[in-house]
This record gives structure tokens, sequence and C-alpha cells, in this order.
């Protein structure tokens, strides 16, 4: 990564999952994460950040909204799209629901 890229936040705080250094996955509000979060890399559609006790844990791309994620397009009060820094991998929320 050429620049310094950083977790700014979860697309849904109460449901994000994050993995452990030991490979399972706990719900990332169980982790006490102070945000923004340096990202240390990328792996297999995965960032990898240091977490508590300083391991390297992992959370999906689409998970995430990061300080290179493109502004989100609104199409209704329901509906977003945020897509990745590297513009491949993208989180829709409320896809499929009805606009008022």
């Amino acid at each position: 990564m050429a620049e310094t890229q950083s977790i700014e936040g979860f697309h849904d705080p109460d449901n994000a999952f994050v993995g452990t250094p030991d490979g399972s996955f706990v719900p990332a509000r169980e982790l006490g994460l102070k945000l923004p979060i340096k990202i240390r890399g990328k792996a297999q559609g995965q960032y990898l950040f240091e977490g508590p006790g300083g391991g390297t844990y992992r959370v999906f791309v689409p998970e995430v909204i990061t300080s290179g994620s493109r502004q989100p397009v609104i199409h209704c009060e329901k509906s977003q799209v945020v897509f990745a820094d590297d513009h491949k991998v993208a989180s829709a929320r409320g896809m499929g629901e009805g606009c008022p």
C-alpha cells in the first residue's frame, strides 16, 4: 500500500466480525478497538491491522470504511454503496428495499 490507510469505521458496527490471531472470529464491538486503526497490509480480501495485545487481526474489506473509501452514493434514505479503496469491492446496505 503506497499510502498509509486506516480503518475509519465499520458499516454495521453491531454485526461486524474480526479475525483474531488464533484464526477465530469475534464481534468487533467486543475488542474495544480505538478508531481510526492503521492498516498494516492486505491479504485474501482482508485488511490486516494490529489489535489488542499487539497481535495481527483481519477484517474483510467490505466490512469497513477506510480513509481511502469513496463517498457513499445515496439512492434513497436506506440504500447506499461504498467502494473500497481498490474500487473492486463494494459494500451495499439496504439494497432491494423500497424507497419512500
